[in-house]
């Protein structure tokens, strides 16, 4: 990929595909966006890269390989957090079915076991996700026990509350509730996936930016949308 495609500013992730179908676009954006890497660079570990400030080089691109694509598609996961079927996995590679995506899932636990990975395949419920080796199980445990208070800040929390509670809700709103500027807060929430920006343009062409929690946010506090929060008595009405 040449330096000019790679400092190009990335676009906005395509709009969901049709249920239980995926495309590669999908992936690269998603697991971009979920291993922090630019737009467009490949990660996974099956996906070595040599540092684009070292060589350019004006040759297209090799297309992404079988493994490469089921890695990438078990690293993002479904919507829903359902286990990939080795079906699912397939439809979108040519000439690969699902007999053949399970000898890829074979291969990459191999390549986990000899890189001395702490992470595996793992068939569950008719499908495949990825985990923790056993041997990880206490650090996994540790880990889930004490997401929240890891990732979030008090002043983090606060904003996710307005949000949560008052969704669609303006960066001013917010701004006036705490007393303080609240846009880099709410920056790193959209980041982490907990909020979503929303822009429109009102009357008069003036552009607005609302926010509103996710998906992962109920995925995270275990609600099915945010009418499962608990009621607050301490939260005006926007």
């Amino acid at each position: 990929m040449s330096r000019a495609m790679a400092d190009a500013e990335p676009t906005p992730p395509p709009a969901e595909p049709a249920a239980g179908r995926f495309s590669i676009e999908r992936l690269s954006s998603a697991f971009a966006r979920l291993m922090g890497a630019p737009a467009g660079q490949a990660v996974g570990p099956a996906a070595a890269v040599a540092d684009s400030d070292a060589i350019v080089v004006d040759e297209p691109d090799a297309p992404p390989s079988p493994q490469m694509i089921v890695e990438g598609m078990l690293f993002v996961g479904r919507p829903d957090g359902h286990p990939l079927t080795a079906r699912e996995m397939a439809e979108p590679i040519r000439g690969v079915d699902a007999d053949e995506v399970t000898q890829i899932i074979e291969q990459l636990n191999g390549l986990y076991r000899t890189g001395g990975e702490p992470w595996e395949i793992v068939a569950e419920r008719g499908g495949y996700r990825f985990q923790l080796r056993d041997e990880f199980a206490a650090v996994r445990q540790r880990l889930r026990g004490n997401t929240r208070a890891a990732k979030l800040t008090p002043a983090a929390i606060e904003v996710l509350s307005l949000v949560a509670y008052r969704q669609p809700i303006t960066c001013d709103a917010i701004n006036k509730t705490r007393g303080v500027r609240s846009h880099p807060v709410l920056a790193s929430l959209v980041r982490r996936e907990l909020v979503a920006a929303e822009n429109e343009v009102a009357e008069g062409g003036v552009r607005l930016t609302r926010y509103r929690t996710t998906d992962r946010f109920n995925r995270l506090f275990g609600i099915a949308s945010p009418a499962d929060l608990p009621s607050s008595d301490d939260l005006d009405d926007a």
